[in-house]
């Protein structure tokens, strides 16, 4: 997933063009599109060209603190990371149709800008959480940050970057690997969803 000569997106994910804390680029929507997911022209122009959408987007994302990790971050850390997200998807929403919700995109975007704080979240995820039938996104969150902080989990994420790096270098492959729990786990989530084929959670 990691090797810069493959055909997966987590070595470019995590190094394309830099990562401004403060500011939305074009290197950020080059990340995300990598991701399997667009943002159209105009979209894109409302995020990058001085207008409200862009100063709502960089309003909410200074506010964000840049060095709090999920695990240990307070409610109004939160707070200010879900008002980061719905300010992304304003932006990226199309104001001419009847219902446009961008969500995974959004999501991803404001993953990308506070890789500590927020998870790359998408429909994959979802059900591998067992959590297809909630629609609020902050739920997820919330079983993200108990999976992130437990001490289990945390010491699998270790070991399986320490067992990476070493077939990296037994096989001789360039890797640019992702260093924060949080990103690991992402990849994990998701490559256990779709590669691995994994049944969605029993909500009972």
């Amino acid at each position: 997933y990691y090797d810069v000569a493959g055909g997966y997106s987590g070595a470019p994910y995590a190094s394309a063009s830099g990562n401004v804390p403060g500011d939305i680029t074009t290197g950020d929507l080059l990340a995300v599109t990598l991701l399997s997911v667009d943002v159209n022209p105009p979209a894109a122009r409302r995020l990058l060209d001085d207008g409200p959408h862009r100063e709502n987007v960089l309003a909410a994302l200074r506010a964000v603190p840049s060095d709090v990790p999920l695990a240990s971050a307070g409610e109004h850390d939160l707070e200010l990371a879900w008002a980061l997200y719905a300010a992304v998807k304003a932006a990226l929403a199309n104001p001419r149709a009847k219902r446009s919700d961008p969500w995974v995109t959004a999501a991803k975007l404001a993953a990308r800008k506070r890789p500590r704080l927020l998870p790359v979240r998408d429909n994959e995820v979802r059900r591998v959480l067992g959590l297809e039938s909630y629609r609020d996104g902050r739920l997820e969150l919330q079983v993200i940050r108990a999976l992130v902080s437990d001490a289990v989990v945390a010491g699998a994420i270790d070991t399986a970057l320490a067992r990476a790096r070493a077939a990296a270098e037994l096989q001789g492959l360039v890797c640019v690997f992702d260093e924060e729990p949080l990103r690991l786990l992402d990849v994990a989530l998701w490559w256990h969803a779709v590669r691995g084929k994994a049944p969605a959670v029993d909500e009972q």
